[in-house]
């Protein structure tokens, strides 16, 4: 079975931001929610009118594109990823945004900022990609370069996400028995370094109308091979119910808080 967290191929899936945008593209289209959620996860960075934002794995930036017109002119955001061919999409993207960002290149096992430099730090979707140990060190230069009043917003998937889509994967391909970063398990992870933790629930579903962009997310993934485009469409074309197929959006966000603020 391929790793998934395993370092090349965490690589071979972010050298460019092409497979990411793949995966994103089924929320941007399917999702029910009556904000995105890209916005909603904004909504919840209540950081004030100026605030020092390091962003983590910030893939190819769609989540500051999402919210460029709200960010405060008092923010301060470093958008980065650990690959710079994906930092590279992120800056050609936010290159005409309405807030004037700042990018670099930084592996969340080892931040490259003094202690005590950020407000806040976004890890939206990122620690699931780590191993166990490197996970630790990451939670453990996040606390470090957080300031005493700093949050970390992680935002994660639950054990339920995309259930109906991962039914069909696990025929076709390799998939993973455990997420090693959920909602349900993250929590009690991120207790280790910080004093508070809270978890925000996110519960809108995708209603999906064509099997295209389910094949498309699910041949972005490791270890799938595109050969098997089109039994993954019939067995997903199968499961369609009057022309739709309702994929369960279990996701949210945690919210962690040094000792403090809590």
């Amino acid at each position: 079975m391929t790793d998934w967290q395993a370092d090349d191929v965490v690589a071979a899936q972010y050298a460019d931001g092409g497979l990411l945008a793949a995966r994103r593209a089924l929320d941007a289209r399917f999702g029910t929610g009556e904000r995105s959620h890209y916005e909603w996860l904004f909504d919840h960075l209540d950081l004030g009118p100026d605030a020092a934002v390091l962003s983590l794995g910030a893939g190819h930036g769609a989540f500051w594109g999402a919210n460029a017109d709200r960010v405060p002119d008092g923010w301060d955001v470093t958008v980065t990823d650990a690959f710079q061919g994906v930092t590279a999409d992120a800056m050609d993207a936010l290159a005409d945004a309405p807030h004037e960002f700042t990018f670099d290149v930084v592996d969340a096992r080892d931040i490259p900022y003094p202690a005590d430099t950020f407000d806040a730090v976004t890890a939206h979707h990122v620690l699931a990609h780590l191993g166990d140990a490197d996970r630790r060190q990451a939670l453990a230069e996040i606390a470090r370069v957080l300031t005493p009043t700093g949050e970390l917003h992680a935002a994660t998937s639950g054990d339920d996400a995309l259930t109906e889509l991962w039914a069909v994967a696990r025929d076709h391909g390799d998939v993973p028995d455990e997420r090693p970063f959920t909602l349900q398990n993250g929590a009690a992870q991120l207790r280790d370094r910080f004093a508070a933790v809270e978890r925000r629930h996110l519960d809108a579903p995708l209603v999906v109308d064509a099997p295209e962009p389910l094949v498309a997310y699910v041949l972005s993934l490791p270890g799938f091979d595109p050969e098997a485009g089109p039994a993954l469409e019939r067995a997903f074309r199968a499961r369609f119910v009057d022309g739709t197929l309702t994929v369960t959006g279990d996701r949210g966000v945690l919210i962690a808080r040094h000792p403090d603020t809590a």
